[in-house]
């Protein structure tokens, strides 16, 4: 592997790629294309006419039009390449880019996606850094995202590779292949499925102060002769055909697994999945209420809750606390932890701010272990005054203003350096 960058995201093809990404939002096809979803958003029958939905759905069809765009810039399977996706604003010098997020994003996680087919095979080389993700995973898809009947992972999965299943040379470095058949040689290979299109791989930081995600390459090694590289124009149209399915799938999503089927502010035990086990249901709080949620990190490397929009969208998560994985939050003496989800700050550390909604959904994941079946990872969903909020934790998790003020500047500094 060529000499990796001090930031294994602040490379050369992320920033250009990004900057392509502000310059296409601002085409009339995507800007028409995203006013649509917001419109999309107001006609739904859960969340259009609440005042949580209503107060987002702008921002929401902006972040998923963000994300539409980034897939349409890594969707050239002959050419592919690893792009940083479906994550928070940040800023390169001179640039900004926007939110991308969607799909109950998740803050602790660097999702990385490229394009792939089923008749190729690519090689991937892997540095892993000093402090490497609490888990890391790559995942062949076997069909583009959002095609299709809704699924709990967004597409079927083909093949999955996880962290602990790797084992790195002494100088941390291994290498993945993908393909329809396995590479020879190849110490780790992903299948891919004649209707594959795409590959992640996700870093999941527990520790943003000192994790770093893994440095990736990627090259095709063999396949049909590559057609000519994407214009403008064909870009613009891949992007605006992703706008319009992803957000109606994830709407599709949302409803048909969470406002349906599952009442507000009861959140059921978590479902296994190939990288761990997740839970996600809907909240509604009254006037002067927040949700008060107690998880068992079951040891499991890594527990994550975080609190989204109506529309799946996490809430801002670096210079607030739209979520808190098992190193950010405080735990009980137990080892359990509990969370005060809500708009007001309750003057405790586990605060998870809804950024001023009344609704929304909550996520918890859990990955790196195997969880025990006979000890329910979710103890408790309830709803409190806010007024009672602080009574309900220990004295080592009430913060002064000035404690506050200190979490959120040390959280936006340690997100700062996956930036470089």
């Amino acid at each position: 592997m060529s000499g990796a960058s001090r930031s294994a995201l602040a490379t050369s093809e992320q920033v250009n790629r990004d900057a392509l990404l502000v310059e296409l939002l601002a085409d009339p096809a995507l800007i028409e294309a995203r006013d649509r979803v917001e419109q999309l958003y107001l006609g739904d029958p859960f969340c259009g006419r609440s005042a949580a939905g209503i107060a987002s759905a702008a921002d929401a069809a902006a972040s998923i039009t963000a994300a539409a765009v980034q897939h349409a810039l890594v969707s050239d399977p002959s050419r592919p390449a690893f792009l940083w996706s479906a994550c928070a604003a940040h800023a390169w010098p001179g640039l900004a880019v926007p939110n991308s997020g969607y799909g109950i994003d998740n803050p602790d996680n660097v999702h990385r996606r490229t394009a792939i087919d089923g008749v190729s095979s690519y090689r991937i080389s892997v540095q892993v850094p000093p402090r490497p993700a609490a888990q890391f995973s790559f995942i062949c898809y076997g069909q583009p995202e959002a095609d299709g009947p809704v699924t709990r992972e967004g597409a079927a999965i083909a093949s999955v590779l996880l962290s602990h299943q790797v084992t790195p040379d002494a100088e941390g470095r291994f290498e993945v292949t993908v393909g329809p058949e396995p590479v020879p040689g190849s110490a780790y290979h992903l299948v891919s499925a004649p209707t594959s299109t795409w590959l992640l791989v996700r870093d999941a930081l527990t520790d943003w102060e000192t994790q770093e995600p893994l440095h990736l390459e990627i090259e095709r090694i063999a396949g049909p002769e590559a057609p000519p590289a994407q214009s403008r124009a064909e870009l613009v149209e891949i992007a605006v055909a992703n706008t319009e399915r992803l957000s109606r799938y994830w709407l599709a999503y949302n409803n048909e697994l969470l406002y349906g089927p599952r009442p507000a502010n009861r959140l059921p035990q978590p479902v296994g999945r190939p990288f761990g086990a997740s839970v996600a249901a809907p909240f509604a709080l009254g006037a002067g209420e927040g949700l008060l949620v107690t998880l068992d990190p079951g040891g499991c490397d890594y527990l994550g809750f975080e609190v989204t929009d109506p529309w799946g969208v996490t809430r801002p998560a670096v210079d607030a606390l739209g979520g808190l994985n098992n190193r950010q939050a405080l735990a009980n003496p137990d080892g359990t932890i509990t969370y005060w989800v809500g708009p007001a700050d309750p003057g405790v550390h586990n605060w998870l701010d809804t950024g001023g909604l009344d609704a929304g959904l909550i996520t918890a994941r859990w990955q790196g272990g195997t969880l025990d079946a006979e000890a329910p990872p979710v103890r408790s969903t309830e709803l409190v005054p806010l007024a009672e909020a602080a009574d309900r934790f220990g004295p080592e998790h009430q913060v002064s203003a000035q404690q506050r003020a200190d979490q959120l500047r040390r959280r936006a500094a340690a997100f700062a350096r996956r930036l470089g």
